[in-house]
């Protein structure tokens, strides 16, 4: 019996040296290559320059696709939806198709403590009379919660959309986010690269602020958006709740080294950046996933007709 037992054991040796070879080719290169994005960011003086622009932007909604109960909150997937006086609009992510969304959340079940998911609809089916107004698409990354609604959104709106970019984004994919720049590549939405990190205002969306963040992933990026007096600040997921942006608080070292490589030390700055900003009177940092904050930012929901 013990040589059996013992060429199991250097059996279950090589599969567990197998594992960590593969995952160290996706993971180091994956680290490395975030590691790199470290773009400047744009001042508070820079950002609030975008308010009171008689030509900016006059409302923002956000779009509930699905959610579920987490520990501490609600989780959403949420699609912001911004909008200017002669009826334009510019989208922010897109979703997910109903059957996606409900795997991501049956696998959040599973792995941790989280109810069942709610799935309110796709995003074509919930903007109702505004599909045919978005002109352009962006996104705060290319993870597949944030894209995998393009394909859907394309076939309703029927017409080609502008697709606004960072480089980092059009060019920097990894592991977790190749799949999600495929989607958007090979999808309806016309790419135009920004020529740098951060663009103030442009002439088909005046008003409108985008700027390459990092962190989270190399093509991670914040959307500026002033409606009124206040600039909504829109950032992804650099971090998942507001109470975790005002308290410093990280992702869990198996998500933030393994699952979803990202560069820590970044996304702790800019937790700090962001809950700096946010301590401004008139600047609002939106969580994506956050249903809570969003219900609490000020933002309206869209209501389908």
């Amino acid at each position: 019996m013990a040589k059996p037992l013992h060429i199991a054991v250097w059996v279950l040796l090589a599969l567990i040296a197998l594992i960590v070879v593969v995952v160290a080719a996706l993971v180091v290169p994956a680290h490395l290559q975030v590691r790199r994005v470290e773009p400047a960011l744009p001042s508070v003086e820079q950002l609030r320059a975008l308010l009171h622009r008689p030509d900016g932007p006059v409302a923002v909604r956000y779009i509930n696709t699905s959610e579920q109960s987490i520990a501490g909150g609600t989780l959403t997937h949420s699609v912001f939806v911004i909008e200017w006086q002669n009826g334009d609009a510019f989208m922010i992510d897109t979703g997910m198709p109903r059957d996606a969304a409900v795997d991501f959340g049956e696998l959040l079940e599973v792995l941790t403590d989280a109810g069942p998911p709610q799935v309110h609809g796709t995003v074509e089916e919930l903007l109702g009379e505004r599909l045919s107004r978005v002109a352009a698409v962006g996104y705060t990354h290319l993870h597949r919660d944030h894209t995998q609604g393009t394909p859907g959104f394309c076939a309703a709106r029927g017409a080609r959309v502008q697709l606004l970019q960072t480089r980092w984004q059009a060019e920097e994919h990894n592991f977790g986010t190749r799949a999600g720049a495929q989607i958007v590549r090979e999808s309806c939405l016309a790419p135009t690269p920004l020529e740098g990190d951060v663009l103030l205002t442009s002439a088909s969306f005046p008003g409108l602020g985008i700027a390459a963040l990092g962190g989270h992933t190399p093509d991670s990026t914040l959307f500026a958006v002033p409606i009124g007096d206040t600039l909504y600040l829109f950032a992804g997921d650099i971090t998942n709740t507001r109470n975790e942006m005002l308290n410093d608080v990280p992702k869990a070292w198996l998500y933030s080294h393994l699952m979803v490589p990202e560069h820590v030390e970044r996304t702790a700055m800019l937790r700090h950046w962001l809950a700096k900003l946010d301590a401004e009177p008139d600047i609002r940092v939106v969580v994506s996933h956050d249903l809570d904050d969003i219900r609490t930012s000020g933002i309206l929901p869209i209501e389908a007709r």
